[in-house]
């Protein structure tokens, strides 16, 4: 798992008199001044001993990052002669660390020491996922009574740790935060080491000194729970029973609950009943977790998503995948799986769509899928349009037939894909799909007009009947829009002018499907000799229809065909010259010519 951390560097220039700022970050959201201000909330004091950690939070909702100060010394001094302590923040998009889900540990291992890109472009690394048995292995009674404490609403100060290693104090941050929900993070607040005479807002922290208004603790010595305070009481016993058995799965099932969550009464008092349930086994099937992820949508714990979705991915790959489909898609359409929720950050709601698409309706989108989803999903959103965009596509008519619906970027990218030969078998499917056949005429229209991309659609349409026949039953209705179309592709198919050879083979080649629209174009594009055969043509055609053979046929036009008439009386009785209406060729890349 890859993640995108902003950073920044505080501290002063070497030799400088001048106060500590920002001297250099990354180009994002937070910049400048957005570092600025969380150094100065969360890591202004810098303690006596270094390096040390503090982490915090920064933004909310949707823009909820992470926050990571790095306090160490820079080995510089500055114009007094004092060393230069330096802070080396980071912010890391809180959707992207629930996807691990990460620790703290994780990232401060991941993040410290790396180089910087001179670009100003974010870190990209990947930290190890929360092992929620190592963290199990690790708990001990002084983290299970911090974590108890904590439900209080009150702060945990840790005494007599300051022979510890920055790592080991770290770890015991990260393992009390693991004890409790991973929606917390976004508001707990924790520090390796807080001064004991300055203020600070630190809810977990390691100091020198016992601190005022806050439960005091002793570094790696059980911890006494006042039973006044029923729920971190009733809490800590529920922690020591579970340390000897299934405390790893509480650790793993709390770090699957992501939903942000502020330190209130009311969130804090759900942590115990949370624990609780969490001996309830957990679903193992794709048809359970897909019902899992809808209850956990509309039960308003959308923090116990990421968990099903990790579990679901796993499943996807395997033989578990084998299944019932049509239940699949009925959990789907029935729960309502593929429909926004405004519960759901971006990121969740896009990962959800990849995964549910993927077992309900994949491995490849096909026809009927599309259409299913389709019906059970109206309004489409955006975001699911974007989804089914991303799966692959069974056949082009999947690809034409989403392109439709796409904006005109993603509309184009997805079209780009498809060669002549994929536009023209989709337009000739059936039954007819009028919106593909009118996206097929369309596009094979802007490809002629790019002379870079006329190749091979001439050779891709000669010939293929039903597409023409597909255009015949679009908009029966509307005559004009049947001739535009039929215009379009025999120009293509063509060229811009029919001589009595092409007409001929035009003619023979659609025959089948001759209509009034069909024929008012190929008359409209001929020159004056086939302008004369075109008729002739349709005579013969009619006849034939009526049983006429073509013996007979021959016989009539022998005794019967007019002869041609005088040249000069041609031109004086010459009806007005054939040719392709102007603005419409123009739109396809000829230059309209009056022929003389």
């Amino acid at each position: 798992m890859l993640i995108e951390a902003e950073w920044a560097l505080w501290g002063v220039p070497p030799g400088s008199k001048d106060a500590h700022d920002v001297l250099s970050c990354s180009r994002g959201r937070i910049g400048r001044s957005g570092f600025s201000a969380l150094v100065d909330r969360y890591a202004r004091v810098t303690p006596r001993k270094l390096p040390q950690v503090t982490i915090a939070r920064a933004g909310a909702d949707e823009g909820a990052h992470l926050f990571l100060a790095v306090q160490k010394w820079s080995g510089a001094f500055d114009g007094l002669g004092r060393g230069i302590a330096v802070t080396h923040c980071f912010c890391v998009p809180y959707a992207q660390a629930v996807f691990g889900p990460v620790s703290y540990e994780g990232l401060y291992q991941a993040l410290d020491g790396q180089a910087v890109p001179s670009d100003g472009g974010p870190l990209v690394v990947a930290p190890p996922e929360l092992d929620a048995d190592a963290v199990a292995e690790a708990v001990g009674q002084t983290a299970m009574g911090a974590a108890a404490l904590l439900l209080t609403g009150e702060r945990v100060c840790v005494v007599e740790g300051g022979g510890a290693s920055l790592l080991d104090r770290l770890r015991f941050l990260d393992t009390v935060a693991a004890l409790l929900p991973y929606g917390f993070r976004t508001k707990l607040i924790a520090s390796t080491w807080a001064p004991s005479a300055a203020e600070h807002r630190s809810r977990l922290f390691f100091a020198e000194h016992p601190s005022e208004n806050a439960f005091n603790i002793v570094w790696r010595r059980e911890v006494s729970v006042p039973e006044s305070h029923d729920v971190a009481h009733r809490y800590y016993k529920l922690l020591t029973d579970r340390k000897k058995n299934g405390l790893a799965e509480l650790i793993a099932r709390f770090s699957r609950e992501t939903e942000q969550r502020k330190f209130s009464a009311e969130t804090l008092a759900a942590v115990l009943p949370a624990a609780e349930s969490a001996a309830e086994p957990s679903p193992t099937s794709i048809d359970d977790l897909l019902i899992a992820c809808a209850d956990s949508i509309e039960d308003g714990r959308a923090g116990l998503l990421p968990g099903h979705l990790a579990r679901l991915d796993t499943l996807r790959g395997s033989a578990a995948v084998n299944g019932s489909v049509r239940r699949r898609r009925n959990i789907v359409s029935d729960r309502r799986l593929l429909t926004p929720s405004a519960a759901l950050v971006p990121a969740v709601q896009e990962h959800l769509y990849d995964l549910v698409l993927s077992v309900a309706y994949g491995p490849e989108l096909t026809v009927d899928g599309l259409d299913q989803i389709l019906k059970d999903v109206n309004p489409i959103s955006a975001r699911l349009l974007a989804a089914l965009a991303r799966m692959p596509a069974a056949d082009s008519t999947v690809t034409l037939r989403l392109a439709g619906r796409l904006d005109p970027h993603q509309s184009a990218t997805a079209l780009t894909l498809l060669s002549v030969e994929e536009l023209v078998a989709a337009g000739e499917r059936e039954p007819v799909d009028p919106p593909v056949v009118r996206l097929v005429c369309s596009e094979l229209a802007a490809r002629w007009a790019d002379p870079g991309r006329r190749t091979g659609i001439g050779a891709a349409l000669r010939g293929r009947g039903r597409l023409m026949a597909a255009v015949e039953r679009l908009d029966e209705a509307d005559a004009d829009g049947q001739f535009e179309k039929y215009l379009v592709l025999l120009v293509i198919d063509y060229g811009p002018s029919l001589d009595p050879e092409k007409v001929r083979e035009a003619f023979t080649s659609h025959a089948e499907v001759l209509s009034v629209p069909l024929l008012a174009a190929l008359a409209l594009l001929c020159d004056v000799p086939a302008r004369r055969l075109l008729p002739q043509l349709v005579f013969h055609e009619l006849l034939g229809q009526g049983g006429i053979t073509s013996k007979t046929f021959e016989k009539f036009q022998t005794e019967h065909d007019t002869p041609e008439p005088h040249p000069s009386r041609a031109r004086a009785t010459r009806p007005q010259e054939s040719g392709t209406d102007p603005s419409l060729l123009s739109r396809l890349g000829f230059t309209y010519r009056k022929r003389v």
